[in-house]
């Protein structure tokens, strides 16, 4: 990972109460992807096409992967997401080419605003966007990293504000639905492990666990392993026998599996 190191930030888990939201997978055909992640035991859901964007995903509870495909592209860019993520756009071409793969993720904190601001005054580039949907029942804003040196797999920073009626029109719906499984966190292979989840713990103000190699966020720790992919590879799950498996280029395995072991 070529970055240049942030200015180290004190812990800001009282403060920012920084948390994993969500990770972005991008996949060729949404709903084939869906129906492999509910095959795997992670209920899944598709949502509608909308503004040349269609997603679904395996929610959870406030946390959630992403499954997601640009399907007009000319569309999708004139769109308020298209605009936020058109410095995105370049490695989403290049996964969905590959036939798909993990983008990135988010980190939910108490204001997205303030965030951005420590960000800037430790270096960082970032732009800052505002989403409104359904008539104002969900707003929210991502504070998104910018920049030459910002390895693909960085976070964006995101504070949601939801009517709390939909919620329970979610739950209702069935649509939150973790199944037999839980997200312990993901897997990053990155040629430098330690510097990885240094910078990590900077920009996020979490410290690094005792094997230095790990940033334990709440709701998804972020585990780095040895390679030269520099990039996401894999979710890692808790409960009974976890599958073990691949789906449009992300891995799925237990959290014993393979590279990582149970904390």
């Amino acid at each position: 990972m070529t970055v240049t190191q942030p200015i180290r930030t004190q812990d800001l888990r009282r403060t920012e109460a920084p948390r994993f939201d969500h990770l972005l997978h991008c996949v060729p055909d949404v709903a084939a992807a869906v129906r492999d992640y509910t095959a795997a035991g992670l209920p899944a859901h598709t949502n509608p096409v909308h503004e040349g964007f269609q997603n679904g995903a395996w929610r959870l509870d406030d946390r959630y992967v992403e499954i997601l495909n640009v399907v007009d592209p000319a569309v999708y860019a004139s769109s308020a997401f298209g605009r936020a993520t058109a410095g995105w756009q370049p490695r989403i071409d290049a996964l969905l080419a590959a036939g798909g793969g993990p983008l990135n993720f988010a980190v939910h904190v108490t204001d997205t605003g303030a965030t951005a601001g420590r960000l800037r005054r430790a270096g960082h580039e970032v732009d800052v966007h505002d989403f409104s949907f359904q008539e104002g029942r969900v707003t929210f804003q991502e504070a998104i990293l910018t920049g030459p040196h910002v390895p693909v797999w960085a976070p964006f920073f995101i504070t949601v504000r939801a009517d709390p009626a939909l919620r329970r029109e979610h739950e209702a719906s069935g649509r939150i639905d973790r199944g037999a499984f839980d997200l312990d966190g993901f897997l990053v292979e990155t040629p430098d492990p330690p510097g990885a989840a240094t910078w990590l713990s900077a920009l996020t103000g979490i410290p690094v666990d005792a094997a230095g190699t790990a940033v334990p966020l709440e709701g998804g720790r972020v585990c780095f392993t040895a390679g030269p992919a520099d990039r996401i590879t894999a979710l890692l799950l808790t409960g009974d026998r976890p599958p073990r498996t691949e789906i449009a280029g992300l891995r799925i395995q237990g959290v014993r599996d393979g590279d990582v072991l149970a904390r």
